[in-house]
């Protein structure tokens, strides 16, 4: 086996300005129980200490390389500089502030291995840095969708194939061959440059496998995260949903995967709709308004009530009657869960009520059950007494 094969997985971070939590992140991935890895970090003209705490890292650990990038390339150009760097048989691009489990590589390789999987993808929890809160993300892989078997391909999943996923990297382990047969890269773009590479990758993987085991944490509002700051790149969305239409025409696949596409432009597009505020929101809206309505879908090509309704709301609504309608729906759904709240404090006090009587009624029964235990070992010794006094009869008969 060469050098280049004897490597299991290459690991490729790019970070920009994660002085305050990058030791921490790769104190997760040093301490993998996987030892054939090699870790590519992609420092993206960071303007802290990241670069210096990543370089003394590299300078302990062989398993580190350091690229520094001359110019600031983004997420996207910067995993393509790793993805050209690695020599691994698989590769996965995580987050600078994503913590795995120490087994995840070895679980992940390990399935993989088993059945020469393109990819195989693991279930996530999101870490919120700020409330210290561990979260389960069931969404990220809807198991419902999907068949019952070891390894499938995306044929194998009949309907709603965009939404059978979350289109980030993170949570997946990709066999760099593949990718590099096909000629994939990460769209360069500020935001959602992973959308269209995971998704051409998993549209042409023939063999996918999921490992329902929880192995990642990634790390949710973070107030300086690009995705927090997706105002400043409202059209990235856009960008990347043209690209993957490109890409579904290209490969014959848009008969089948129409009506998909469809639904899942919806729901993505006001998702993003619905977390952007401030002046990007109305021309953004407009831009989305265009897109929607260029789909020309009919009312039968939705899944579910809920994207009928989304597709409704943005092809018909001005901006601020969208705002307005959302602010509505933002309230109506505040009065449900306050009403659920409400309804479930009652039902906890009734159970503390009925657990505070029950603890009076066991206090009780407890009583009389000593009372009984007493009286049994009375009788029990009164009926040792009139044994004995027999068997003394029956000595002297």
């Amino acid at each position: 086996m060469s050098e280049k094969e004897s490597i299991a997985v290459s690991v490729i971070i790019p970070v920009h300005n994660a002085a305050g939590y990058i030791s921490d992140t790769l104190s997760t991935v040093l301490s993998q129980t996987l030892n054939d890895i090699e870790i590519i970090i992609v420092n993206d003209c960071s303007d802290d200490n990241t670069l210096e705490i990543v370089s003394a890292l590299a300078e302990t650990d062989s398993r580190i390389r350091v690229i520094n990038n001359t110019t600031n390339l983004g997420g996207g150009g910067s995993r393509n500089i790793g993805l050209d760097a690695a020599t691994g048989e698989y590769v996965i691009f995580l987050d600078d502030d994503d913590y795995v489990d120490n087994m995840m590589l070895e679980r992940m390789y390990a399935r993989a291995s088993d059945i020469q999987a393109d990819v195989v993808i693991c279930r996530s929890q999101s870490f919120d840095p700020a409330l210290q809160v561990y979260a389960p993300m069931p969404w990220s892989v809807r198991q419902e969708l999907l068949p019952d078997l070891k390894f499938f391909s995306s044929q194998d999943i009949p309907s709603d194939f965009f939404r059978t996923f979350v289109w980030w990297p993170w949570d997946k382990l990709l066999r760099r061959q593949f990718i590099t047969s096909h000629q994939l890269r990460f769209q360069e773009i500020r935001t959602t440059n992973d959308l269209f590479f995971v998704c051409a990758f998993m549209l042409m993987a023939n063999r996918i496998s999921v490992l329902n085991e929880t192995l990642i944490s990634h790390t949710i509002n973070r107030s300086e995260s690009l995705s927090a700051t997706r105002a400043e790149s409202h059209r990235c969305a856009v960008e990347a949903l043209v690209a993957l239409k490109a890409f579904i025409c290209q490969q014959g696949m848009m008969e089948h995967r129409l009506r998909d596409y469809k639904n899942y432009v919806v729901v993505f597009l006001e998702w993003h709709l619905n977390t952007i505020s401030g002046p990007a929101f109305h021309p953004f809206y407009q831009q989305v308004k265009e897109f929607v309505v260029a789909l020309d879908a009919k009312s039968d090509d939705f899944y579910d009530e809920f994207i009928a309704a989304a597709h409704h709301r943005i092809t018909t609504l001005s901006a601020e009657e969208y705002l307005f309608s959302l602010k509505d729906r933002v309230l109506k759904e505040l009065e449900f869960f306050q009403a659920r709240s409400s309804a479930l404090q009652q039902e906890v006090e009734t159970l503390t009520h009925s657990f505070a009587g029950q603890k009076d009624e066991n206090a009780i029964l407890h009583n009389q059950l000593h009372e009984i235990e007493e009286r049994v070992t009375e009788q029990e010794q009164n009926i040792r007494q009139l044994t004995e006094a027999l068997l003394n009869k029956s000595d002297f008969g």
